[in-house]
């Protein structure tokens, strides 16, 4: 039977939910953290690719094999890392760093599930 990783069901609510706020209210989710307001269809755009990310989280909690669960815990590493690069480099406001302690305390929590096998 195949393990089904628990975190996954956080990491998909969190990709649900900042896909749809993206997509129907971004400059809510903007403005949460500092950025300026903005009606260009990039964000939506942006928030299309985060809502097609829930249905990868989704297939990986059921079907997902230990090893691409655990590359997903690198690519959202990375992703924070990024984010953190962007606040360091000046390029974006302090409150970009909320995304990244979110996404590393889910990733964490998903490395933990991936070590315990």
């Amino acid at each position: 039977m195949q393990k089904t990783y628990k975190s996954l069901y956080g990491q998909l609510a969190y990709v649900l939910i900042s896909g749809l706020q993206l997509l129907f209210i971004p400059n809510t989710m903007l403005e949460l953290f500092s950025l300026p307001p903005t009606n260009e269809l990039w964000i939506r755009v942006l928030g299309m690719l985060v809502l097609a990310l829930s249905f990868y989280y989704y297939a990986m909690i059921h079907h997902g094999t230990p090893q691409v669960v655990r590359a997903t815990v690198y690519g959202r590493l990375l992703f924070c890392a990024g984010l953190l690069a962007f606040v360091l480099l000046g390029m974006a406001d302090k409150p970009l760093i909320l995304f990244a302690v979110i996404e590393i305390g889910l990733a964490l929590w998903t490395w933990q599930e991936v070590k315990k096998g």
